[in-house]
């Protein structure tokens, strides 16, 4: 469910600043290419939550399906990963 929901927010993202995401980004981190082409991509959609393409070690955009209901917002994710191994790296984000 919160597949169709990334896409569609995807689709729709095209007519506001924020469809432009990642060429944002490719111009505050200073990156050769666009790191992707849309803000939800097929390796940062889960079950239950998505979030933006390359937020894994940055202040992320991030959608998800609680008991609550439907949620929405910005998040830094203190979890470790395949991708951040060590959260320590995240920490002075967290102070910021």
């Amino acid at each position: 469910m919160i597949r169709k929901t990334a896409l569609k927010i995807n689709d729709l993202s095209t007519s506001y600043r924020i469809g432009k995401l990642q060429d944002i980004r490719k111009e505050i981190k200073g990156f050769d290419r666009k790191p992707g082409s849309q803000i939800f991509s097929n390796a940062t959609i889960s079950e239950w939550w998505a979030f933006h393409h390359g937020g894994r070690k940055e202040l992320q955009f991030n959608i998800g399906f609680e008991e609550e209901g439907f949620r929405y917002g910005l998040a830094l994710s203190l979890e470790a990963s395949q991708t951040v191994p060590d959260i320590t790296i995240l920490f002075p984000k967290a102070k910021d």
